[in-house]
């Protein structure tokens, strides 16, 4: 079966009409996002329009630091417990971090309620928790908002905390931006990649020689699929020979997923292509 191609749209931008119009365009699934806190969204009315539209809902995404912001806890909890209005999507969002703390010194804490929430994943019959790999600035020996940033620390808590429930959400954006191979990352954790990101970055090397990484003019941008460094032809052969059932869903590099439709669309046809 080839890898079905989808649209990561936030939640506050979904309706009736913007749903038909993704399921217009060719979108085959869609994973829902929010930012640090469900607030007081209507999760049975989403859940609806999504089977109305015909879209299969990858994954339910809430962003945050689940450590340090109660509401975002009790968000995973809660998307947790309602994933099977949606089908059987994956849960998913950043793993954490004990704020200004290390990689390792954040573990104990996010053990401890990964523990609980995979508890709860199978209470709910929940498919799996899936952690994504953004930085958002965060190095190993500090940050505020996530500890799964790279192969040591995927190591660290995948040895921490062994569970077939436990995976990753994975984007090559992040390893362009790190100066990592993306497909040799990914064939090193196939096995743990269970939904993936349709979002590129560009590496500028004239810029990065001349003014180096950290100067006030970008060496690195991010792109849509198809226009940056990551061979994706190679990306979906790697997931195809190693039987990958998941989706990659084109994520926005914008305000809006609505806004640039046309590249969007570009870019949907070009992630199409690279699967066959």
């Amino acid at each position: 079966m080839s890898i079905a191609v989808g649209a990561l749209v936030g939640a506050h931008e979904l309706d009736k009409e913007t749903l038909m119009l993704l399921k217009k365009l060719g979108f085959e699934t869609l994973s829902i996002s929010f930012w640090e806190t469900l607030g007081d969204s209507d999760l049975d009315w989403l859940a609806t329009e999504v089977q109305t539209a015909g879209l299969e809902v990858a994954a339910l995404s809430i962003w945050g630091n689940p450590l340090q912001k109660e509401e975002t806890a009790e968000g995973w909890k809660r998307l947790i417990t309602r994933a099977s209005r949606f089908g059987n999507p994956f849960v998913t969002g950043f793993a954490g971090r004990v704020p200004g703390a290390s990689v390792e010194d954040s573990l104990e804490s996010w053990k401890a309620l990964f523990s609980e929430l995979l508890e709860l994943a199978y209470q709910s019959n929940c498919k799996g928790l899936l952690m994504e790999n953004c930085r958002l600035g965060d190095t190993w020996k500090q940050g505020k908002w996530n500890i799964a940033i790279n192969d040591d620390a995927f190591n660290l808590l995948f040895s921490t905390l062994d569970n077939e429930r436990l995976g990753l959400e994975w984007e090559p954006c992040h390893q362009v931006e790190a100066f990592v191979d993306p497909v040799a990352q990914l064939a090193r954790w196939l096995g743990r990649v269970k939904h993936i990101h349709g979002k590129d970055a560009r590496v500028d090397w004239e810029t990065l020689k001349t003014y180096g990484l950290f100067a006030k003019k970008k060496a690195i941008h991010t792109t849509l699929p198809g226009l940056g460094d990551t061979d994706w032809h190679s990306l979906c052969a790697l997931l195809e020979q190693g039987g990958y059932i998941g989706s990659i869903d084109l994520e926005t590099t914008s305000s809006s997923f609505f806004e640039d439709l046309e590249g969007k669309a570009k870019a949907l046809s070009f992630l199409k292509s690279c699967r066959y």
